[in-house]
Parts: structure tokens; sequence; C-alpha cells
């Protein structure tokens, strides 16, 4: 049974005339009628018969609308209610953890979209925010631009390279840039998958016939510093990440031949949030500076 057959009907019983209730619905008088009849077929009674002025209901039809008007009457308060409260609930931001670390943070500190506050998810990978945007968990997401749904409204944010991360005594101390083929048989520590940023440096060394020396697995966060520090290997991390280890023992080289850039987009399934969150958001700039 479908609420605008309810809603044709119970207005029909009010004005005794399918003209005038089509007029108030804003619809066709046919496709009104249409309604009233997919609504006594579903019920099996005829609801109305006809009158030199218009319409009147039956027996049944007057039994029928006692009964459902105060049902319509409390779906229409509860559909203001949820309406208010997509009004005013937080705004569901999902993110990876590298940009709820460095990027969001001073983006999002005390903002409302269309008059909402906004909240974040962290998740692992890419993929994972996609599947919880298009299972309603969250209204919008910040992911690498290779995963990107076309059905979804989207907008790039920035582009960044990625960078080989070392203790302070490795012996490429001197270097201003190294090749990913120099890369191959350094010992690697990555984050535990599923990674993103694992895949991609699986992928670029597949490209020129290596594969990755991974000794170590740590999970997600900056552990993994820690982990190079002390001179267990090195790691590979997008621009984002590299450029906030000035701190500890470490020193970044960018990588010239890593085959692609972290490109990060904004995503959602609904426009206006995206607009705007796109404007509060896409005034970040990653800066030019080589990391140190």
């Amino acid at each position: 049974m479908n609420i605008e057959w309810l809603q044709s009907f119970s207005e029909a019983a009010r004005q005794k005339s399918l003209s005038k209730a089509a007029k108030v619905h804003n619809i066709s008088q046919p496709a009104l009628r249409k309604h009233i009849k997919n609504l006594e077929h579903y019920l099996d009674v005829v609801l109305f018969h006809r009158t030199p002025s218009g319409i009147e209901l039956t027996e049944a039809g007057e039994r029928f609308y006692a009964k459902i008007i105060p049902v319509l009457n409390e779906m229409t308060k509860i559909c203001a209610e949820i309406r208010q409260y997509s009004q005013t609930s937080p705004i569901a931001l999902g993110s990876l953890h590298s940009l709820a670390t460095y990027y969001l943070p001073p983006k999002i500190r005390g903002i409302k979209i269309l008059g909402r506050p906004i909240t974040l998810m962290i998740q692992n990978t890419s993929k994972e925010l996609l599947q919880s945007l298009h299972e309603d968990r969250l209204n919008a997401v910040i992911i690498d631009s290779i995963y990107t749904d076309e059905s979804l409204w989207n907008c790039e944010l920035f582009t960044e390279p990625y960078y080989a991360v070392f203790p302070l005594e490795h012996r490429f101390r001197s270097k201003k840039t190294v090749d990913l083929s120099e890369l191959c048989n350094e010992p690697l520590i990555v984050h535990q998958s599923p990674c993103d940023t694992r895949e991609h440096i699986i992928e670029q060394m597949a490209l020129i016939g290596k594969k990755p020396n991974i000794v170590n697995e740590v999970a997600f966060g900056d552990f993994i510093f820690g982990v190079v520090t002390a001179g267990m290997g090195i790691t590979i991390v997008p621009k984002l990440l590299a450029k906030h280890i000035s701190h500890q023992q470490l020193f970044t080289l960018p990588i010239t031949n890593f085959g692609r850039n972290r490109t990060i987009s904004l995503a959602t399934k609904n426009s206006k949030i995206g607009s705007q969150l796109f404007q509060l958001l896409s005034q970040f700039e990653i800066p030019s500076k080589k990391p140190t």
C-alpha cells in the first residue's frame, strides 16, 4: 500500500471531489483517480460512489477513513520530526588516518555545514569509507581519487607525491632524491593490510618488476616513524605525513619515479553537503617546500 494512495483517498474524502483533491495535491485528476483505484483493488472494497454533486464515501470508505486519518496525522508528525532531525543532526565525515591526523582538525573544528556540526569517523582504506557512504553510515568521505564512484558527487581536493623516510644514519643521507628501484632491496616497514599506501607501494614496485622487501608491519598511525627511527628499516608515505616528521630523528627524500601521486577527493551523495564541504576543505594547500 502506497502512502500516495492514502493521501489521495483522504483528500478526496475531505473535498468530496476528485478534481478539487487533485488540485490540492498538484497532480492530474486521472493520476489521483488511479491512486484511489489502486487502493480499492488492494483493499478489495469500493471506497466512493458518485453523486450528482461529486463523490461520497461508501460505508466501507467511511470506516477506512475513520481509521486511516489518525494514522496519516501521526505519520505527518513523524515525518516532520525526522526532517527536523536530518536538518540538525551531525554530518558524519569519513576519513583516512593520515588526513584525520594532519589535514582535517583545523578545518572542521567548531565548523557547521548547513547549520549542522561535523563528526569524524576514521577507517583504514578508501574502499571501506566508500562502503560506509553507500550504506548511509557516512554523509561524505575523503578518499584516494582512484577509488571514487562515478555515481557520487565528487571533487578533487589536492594531489601530493610519495616520499621515502629514513633514519638519520642511513647511507642515502647525502642524496637529494631517490629512485624507486633503489628502495626495492631496502628493509621496508609498512602499515598492516588493508592499507591504500601499502597497496600502491606493492603496485608501483611490480611495475618495475620488483617486490618490496617488507620486514615489519605496524598498526595505523605514526608509530611507523618510531620503528624507522629505531633503525629497523625505511618506509614510504604520502607527503602530508612526511612533512610532519621534522621533530624526529629522520630524513625524507622524494621518490623520482614513483608512478603515481596521491590525489585526494571529497565524495558524497548530497551535492549541497559536498559543495559546502569542498569550499571549506579546498583552502588547504600542500607546501611546496621539501620535507626534512
